[in-house]
This record gives C-alpha cells, structure tokens and sequence, in this order.
C-alpha cells in the first residue's frame, strides 16, 4: 500500500489516506481541452478567505503534488482524489514498463493493422508527431529500444557498446509512424518499434490533473509532477506562482525565480539522471542522431501555455543548438526559455527575449 496525504491548513495533523496501489481504471469524463479560469471574489482575497491545501501521493516513479487555495475544505477531498485517479489511469495508458499497457502492446498491433487508440494516447501521439515535425525530429517518441538499452546498462555500472547503440538505434524512428487522424488510428512500419513517452508524458498528465481541478472549481491551483508544473490563477494577494529554476549540478543554487499564472512551466536536464561516457557527462535524454545522451552539464526550462508543450521543448532545447532553438522559441510569441551550460568553469546562462530576468 502507499500512502498519500492531505495537509490542511491551520492543523499540526497530518491525515493520511491509504489508497492502493492500482486505482481502478474506470473511465473518467473527457474533459476539454481549455477551460476558462473564473476570477476569484476579490473580497475572498481582502477577507483572507482563500486557505492553502497540499496533496501529494505518489506515481510515475515519483511524487505528484497538489497546491490549491479555497474558501473551505468542501469538495476538496473530492476533487484531489479524482485527480489522483485520473493521473494514475493516464500513467497506466502512457507507461513503457508496463508490457500490458496500451502503448507497449501498440507497436506490434498497429504493425499488423491500423489500431484504433483510446483518446489520451491519441492526443499524445498527436502532440509528439507534431513536435517530432516542428523540431526537424528533436523530439522522437520512437526511441524506447535506445533508452531500454542505456537504462538497462547504467543499472548495471557499465557502458553500451558502440555496436549496441547502434544496433538500437535501427529499431527507432518515427517516420514508421502514421496517424490517421480522421480515424484516429495509428500504423507503424516496424512492429519492434517501442513508443517512449518520457520526454512528453509526464506534462500531458500534469495538464489533465490541472483540469480535473478546475472542473472541481479549484481555479487557483498548481499540479507539480517531478518539474513539469500547470497552474492556474495566482495564489491569493500574488501576482503568480514563484518557481526556483533548479541548478544544472547538484551543489548549485536555483538559477532564478520566475513567476507564472494560468501557464505551464518544464525544466529538463542531467541534474539527476546522467552516465559518465569517456568522461563526458551525458544526459538520460538522448540524441535521435547519435543515440547517445547529449553532452552536459546543462538544463532548458520553458514556459508555456500547456505543461505537454513545456515538456516537449525542454527536451528539445536539450538536443538542439541554442541558435536553432532559440529561433523556434520565438516563432510563436507565447513561449520563453532559459537555457544552463557549462563552458569548462564558467555558468552559462541563455535566454529567449521574453524570458522574465531574475527577481
């Protein structure tokens, strides 16, 4: 059993709720894709009405955490925990380490005949087709049997050979991939494919918890999955949510602060997972070129009007040169980003025209 639990405001308790482990995959309302924010009573802001509510509890390999601000605590239960449901049915769907899941039966089904997906992997196929095309194939969903390959060798304490990587990397790309979006079914060239939603998934979940939220009318909230973070309005009296950028090593102090509302916000990087090849630092984000990880020390933060498009760039600003990144940053005037480097001794910090300075 794991534990996941409910901090109430004003209270020394700590209530903690059992829930287990699998989360029964009843089916959920389909919930749109933009909600409207109403605006919170601006006397509730001057009375001090609005109360801070914390839930975390654990998925993905991590936690997920909850910030939402009330009147009361009516409802509030209600809707954390039909937002633990939907993020657990949403992991069920988009895991690779699940042979049962939907998308790593996918490959070898829709290698046989147009496969017909259920509705949120859908929308993550189409989000990582169109990023795969925006960003020339930085983003590629179809490296599972490179990233298999470097998980499974860095848990080992050893390298890859160079004719292993190789020997991968043939059983990738996503041009293999076909969308049907009429049909919403999907073919795929090479059933040994293996879908890879890690550069994508975890913001695509934090965007359907955010609006589980919201349906709940919980619009002054904050969904956290290991970085990839959606919110709504501004906690009471604020102009929006602080968020540290995290260092790019682990001794570091956070880069900045930055403050954001009704935006999404992804830092990705080798800050915790990397492997050390020929003395290099190299990311657990990979090359589709090379199939090895890109060079570090280095971290993109991106900040974005949805946590799965945040979580798409910050992977591929990871992979393309600042010059080519920064371009597609500023073709489309709601984005900003921030990229941390290393030149030998010296921090390197780079930043997109609307990124907001330190404060």
């Amino acid at each position: 059993m794991f534990g996941s639990r409910i901090l109430y405001p004003k209270m020394k308790l700590v209530v903690w709720i059992l829930a287990a482990i699998g989360l029964a995959a009843a089916a959920c309302p389909r919930l749109s894709a933009q909600l409207t924010p109403k605006q919170i009573p601006q006397e509730a802001i001057e009375s001090n009405e609005l109360q801070r509510f914390e839930f975390e509890f654990p998925s993905m390999g991590t936690l997920v955490h909850i910030t939402a601000y009330g009147a009361e605590s009516s409802g509030l239960e209600t809707a954390f925990r039909a937002t633990q449901q939907r993020v657990n049915e949403l992991a069920e769907i988009l895991t690779d380490y699940d042979p049962a899941s939907e998308t790593r039966q996918l490959s070898a089904l829709a290698a046989q005949t147009a496969a017909k997906v259920s509705d949120p992997l859908w929308e993550v196929l189409n989000a990582a087709d169109a990023w795969n095309k925006k960003s020339d194939g930085a983003l590629d969903c179809s490296l599972g049997n490179v990233t298999l390959l470097w998980r499974k060798f860095r848990r080992a304490g050893r390298l890859p050979t160079e004719e292993d990587v190789q020997g991968a990397k043939k059983l990738t790309g996503w041009a293999s991939v076909g969308l049907n979006s009429k049909d919403k079914t999907v073919s795929i060239g090479n059933g040994q494919i293996r879908l890879d939603f890690g550069a994508i998934g975890k913001g695509y979940i934090a965007d359907q918890a955010y609006l589980v939220m919201q349906k709940h009318k919980f619009d002054c909230c904050l969904v956290n999955i290991s970085g990839n973070m959606r919110c709504g309005l501004p906690p009471p009296g604020k102009s929006g949510w602080t968020i540290a950028i995290s260092p790019i090593e682990q001794s570091g102090q956070p880069i900045q602060n930055v403050k954001i509302a009704n935006q999404a916000i992804a830092t990705s990087g080798d800050l915790w997972q990397y492997t050390i090849v020929n003395g290099v630092k190299r990311s657990h984000i990979l090359d589709p070129q090379t199939g090895y990880g890109v060079a570090g020390p280095l971290a993109v933060t991106v900040i974005a009007p949805t946590a799965i498009d945040a979580d798409a760039l910050a992977t591929i600003g990871c992979v393309q040169s600042w010059e080519k990144f920064s371009k597609l940053i500023e073709a489309q005037p709601e984005l900003s980003a921030l990229r941390a480097s290393r030149i030998e001794s010296d921090l390197e910090i780079q930043r997109s025209s609307r990124f907001t300075r330190a404060f």
